[in-house]
């Protein structure tokens, strides 16, 4: 208790002073939130427990609780999503290294959309409430982040489609008889095109035809970092 009343004493002035920076913050966007709120989180960092310091009578009624918290959970939000998008990427480190044959890493691909999607779900499940919370409290948040999660999933339907056509013209560099290469091929072939097809749906378009996908799979991809075998 001695340091809290320590602190209060020491801090008090900061703490009155960011108190209403903190109450009329005008953000036009989320990029100035995290400038702004990196300052007053350093400045918080200072206190032994923000907690109980803010408990004291000096701050009753001037300290804006409600709207510190609502800028937190606006930041944790936006990194969440940032997180779900990274998670989509195969050269990025939320990927944890490729896998050795193409088969454990489709599997791997699938993991991660599932993973991705069910999270996202749950994400706009409660839209339309985060929504409400911060334009009460001029929160300019970037749903369109949302729509960059799902358009993410694109990018690993290609890595799938190029992977399996990548291997099937590894075999054939290596003189692999063309109807063994097709028959080897032909079991990654199918998980790899529905894999396609859900996550294109994901990302809010209509079912793919085959030669899109095919397309699809020929553009640029980060399956260059790929060397798995079958």
């Amino acid at each position: 208790m001695r340091q809290i009343l320590a602190d209060r004493e020491k801090y008090g002035p900061m703490l009155l002073d960011l108190a209403p920076q903190i109450a009329t913050f005008n953000p036009v966007n989320m990029d100035q939130v995290v400038v702004f709120m990196a300052e007053v989180e350093r400045r918080l960092g200072r206190l032994s427990d923000e907690r109980m310091v803010l408990k004291g009578e000096a701050f009753a009624g001037l300290w804006p609780e409600g709207r510190l918290e609502t800028f937190r959970e606006a930041i944790a939000r936006r990194l969440e999503l940032e997180g779900l998008l990274a998670g989509m990427d195969p050269s990025g480190a939320a990927w944890g290294g490729v896998r050795g044959t193409v088969r454990s890493e489709l599997q791997h691909a699938v993991e991660k959309f599932e993973n991705v999607s069910a999270a996202l779900e749950t994400f706009r499940r409660g839209q339309d409430d985060l929504e409400r919370k911060f334009r009460a409290d001029r929160i300019p948040f970037d749903f369109a982040r949302v729509k960059k999660v799902q358009v993410g999933a694109v990018g690993l339907a290609k890595y799938a489609m190029n992977m399996v056509l990548t291997s099937h013209q590894g075999l054939l560099d290596k003189d692999t008889p063309p109807e063994q290469a097709a028959a080897q091929i032909d079991t990654l072939a199918e998980p790899a095109l529905r894999f396609a097809f859900r996550c294109h749906q994901f990302a809010g378009g209509e079912a793919l035809s085959l030669p899109c996908l095919l397309s699809l799979a020929l553009s640029p991809s980060p399956s260059h970092l790929l060397s798995p075998t079958l």
